[in-house]
């Protein structure tokens, strides 16, 4: 099977499970990090993905790229299953597939200079064909960084410039896909703009197509074309970005959107805030029917049994809730009902 022409990554049915304890006494448990995740990426775009804390996000990115091991489903780029390609053959694809890490402190070897972490991916995939050094500096000045600080090591940069040798050494084998793991979460508010303008940038210079995973909705809204946002382990909602923080579906969207504060305080002090009851379920024990119901203030008992597919309520506009899918058969005429409840 091959991916459609205007996607650049399919995700069909992604599932990514770890078996956990288990001893004489005990039986091992499973957690379902990433469960049935069916997803497209097109070409181009940048796609947000957002959630709680624990929800999968990462996990459902370094899946991707085989930096975590699918256990089940399929990874379609360029009509190849990644999540079943051979080692020796998926390592020929990673030149495609790069990923900016979370914490730039933690992902640059400390004992190799930046000059030495930008090379490193371009001899690994046999591109330094002479003038090594001056495609490093090239990359450097690209990410806005001086040339000069080739031979310095991280420990003598700051954050936002250790998150710029992070995205350097991204670019070096001049990947398609990018999966932006929360670049800017370490980093202070001022140069969170810094690195969000340098992507946008990067983007349009150099046609990428970006996976941004953040749980910050104000970064999100800034970069991403189209937002999928996961609970515990499956996609709820996704639509392009201004549909989804103009007219949020699922209750869980509009509970994070209404978390975002307003610059302005005269309206920030009348918006109603929404507060989650409970705490999120663990994955090992994961709710019945909708994985929600256990926190929404709008679930019935058709809820508690009745798994939600993710459907096109609106054009391109898709959600995973019982009680806005007017075509499902399991829900009655009460349920039903509810609808104008749940989009107020």
């Amino acid at each position: 099977m091959e991916t459609k022409d205007n996607n650049l990554i399919s995700l069909q049915g992604l599932e990514v499970y770890y078996r956990i304890g288990g001893g004489i006494f005990s039986e091992a448990k499973t957690v379902k990090a990433v469960d049935g995740v069916t997803l497209d990426i097109r070409r181009g775009e940048t796609l947000g993905l957002v959630g709680e804390s624990g929800c999968g996000k990462s996990t459902l990115g370094k899946a991707i790229l085989r930096l975590t091991e699918p256990t089940g489903g399929k990874v379609f780029y360029n009509g190849k299953d990644l999540a079943h390609l051979p080692k020796a053959a998926m390592r020929d694809q990673r030149k495609d597939l790069q990923m900016i890490f979370q914490d730039p402190y933690a992902s640059l070897n400390p004992r190799m200079t930046v000059g030495q972490i930008i090379s490193e991916p371009i001899k690994t995939f046999g591109l330094a064909n002479g003038g090594l050094d001056e495609r490093v500096q090239e990359l450097m000045e690209t990410v806005g960084l001086s040339r000069r600080f080739i031979k310095r090591y991280p420990h003598e940069f700051s954050g936002g410039q250790r998150q710029r040798i992070g995205i350097a050494r991204a670019l070096a084998v001049d990947p398609k896909f990018i999966v932006a793991d929360e670049p800017i979460s370490a980093l202070d508010v001022s140069i969170q703009a810094q690195i969000m303008n340098l992507l946008e940038r990067l983007q349009a210079e150099k046609d990428l197509t970006y996976l941004f995973i953040s749980h910050d909705l104000r970064a999100v809204r800034h970069l991403s074309d189209r937002v999928a946002v996961m609970y515990l382990g499956k996609i709820v909602e996704l639509a392009p970005g201004k549909d989804i923080y103009a007219d949020p579906l699922m209750p869980y969207t509009q509970a994070l959107i209404s978390a975002v504060p307003v610059p302005d305080p005269e309206i920030e002090a009348t918006r109603e805030r929404i507060i989650l009851k409970g705490d999120v379920p663990s994955p090992i024990n994961p709710p019945a029917g909708c994985r929600f119901h256990t926190r929404c203030p709008y679930a019935i008992e058709a809820c508690k049994t009745t798994v939600p597919k993710l459907v096109e309520i609106k054009p391109s506009h898709f959600a995973a809730c019982i009680r806005i899918n007017d075509e499902n058969p399991d829900v009655d005429a009460n349920a039903q009902a509810g609808l104008g409840d749940i989009q107020k």
